[in-house]
């Protein structure tokens, strides 16, 4: 991390290790005080739009109960660089950084009595989490914000993620845009559609089918197709703490919904899935439907990472784990949209049980 730091600082001087150091401590600690004072505008000065929802509903939850969630830093917190992606957009870049602290973290009741954590017997604990910064914006007076926070063991998956200490250097992100470029482009046959190109004799496997498909149309070949989808899971990702922008530019809203409150209502979603180091393994065509327009295809996403339900309000769990890595598959559809910067837009998804 030392030379990958350095490397971005001399783009951006704030990836520089010591100022990473400094910064992360400092919003641990100012983070740290306002909960405890419950100063939701000072949080929300410190965490991203949808972090703080997230904070706000759990203060609220504990005001209903007459309870205040008191926290104190008793020494700490050491922190470690692991993880940064410097991108062109100032707005995309982000660090991770795990944090070690003594705290007292305790509930007061209404009465005044004192309640801890899973039936502990004092406020004494060591927290360790993962913390995933953002810029605050592309200002000059733009600071550390934290967009996500994981749990010790669901935020391994941070160690092995890729580093980007430079925009060129994002040898994925610049491939897949060049794939869908080529597809874009040299995809469709004006004043036909998808149908117009379908062979009487087209094969009944799917995955055949687009691969005959993609001789007269490159946007139904693999590459393209898991380029979309990969792409899809890393905005996935991103919006289950963070802006949910990206997703948005590549998913309808009921599909959005299905990925971040499956079986909820659409007004006030009370429970959220929370996805964690997901990595995909296959991605299978299972139909193909070049009518209507635009055409559909459902694909089989197989994948692994740490996924679970829990309550909005109390974090309670309520299916899956937070601690073991599963493996999932899920199912997809996905419609071809014709744009340049992503050829198939995420129609639909039926996340697996846990």
């Amino acid at each position: 991390m030392t030379l990958a730091s350095a490397e971005a600082a001399e783009d951006d001087a704030y990836f520089e290790a010591g100022a990473i150091q400094e910064d992360a401590k400092s919003l641990f600690l100012k983070v740290q005080a306002a909960w405890d004072a419950r100063d939701l505008e000072t949080l929300a000065a410190l965490a991203g739009p949808d972090l703080i929802v997230e904070w706000r509903r759990r203060l609220a939850d504990f005001a209903q109960k007459g309870w205040h969630n008191r926290v104190e830093v008793r020494s700490g917190p050491s922190v470690e660089y692991v993880g940064l992606v410097n991108r062109e957009d100032d707005t995309e870049d982000r660090v991770v950084v795990r944090l070690e602290a003594a705290m007292d973290d305790w509930c007061v009741t209404q009465g005044g009595g004192e309640v801890f954590h899973d039936g502990a017997t004092s406020a004494a604990t060591t927290l360790r989490e993962y913390w995933t910064l953002a810029r605050s914006g592309v200002t000059a007076d733009a600071h550390w914000i934290v967009l996500s926070i994981e749990q010790d063991a669901e935020g391994l998956h941070n160690l092995d993620a890729d580093i980007v200490a430079s925009p060129w250097a994002d040898t994925k992100r610049i491939g897949a845009d060049a794939t869908f470029e080529v597809a874009a482009a040299e995809g469709g046959t004006e004043g036909f559609t998808t149908a117009d190109l379908v062979d009487p004799g087209f094969a009944e496997d799917a995955r055949a089918a687009a691969l005959d498909l993609s001789l007269a149309d490159p946007r139904f070949g693999p590459d393209v197709i898991s380029a979309c989808v990969t792409r899809a899971v890393e905005a996935w990702l991103e919006a289950v703490d963070g802006p949910d922008a990206a997703l948005e530019a590549l998913a309808t809203p009921e599909a959005i919904r299905a990925l971040l409150h499956p079986g909820d209502s659409a007004q006030n979603p009370n429970t959220r899935l929370v996805a964690r180091g997901v990595t995909v393994e296959s991605i299978d065509v299972q139909a193909l439907r070049p009518t209507p327009e635009p055409a559909q295809l459902t694909v089989a996403l197989a994948a692994r990472g740490r996924r679970y339900v829990e309550d909005r309000d109390t974090t309670a769990l309520l299916a899956g784990s937070k601690d073991d890595e599963r493996r999932f598959v899920d199912t997809w559809t996905l419609a071809l949209t014709g744009d340049s910067a992503m050829p198939w837009r995420l129609a639909g998804a039926a996340p697996a049980g846990f």
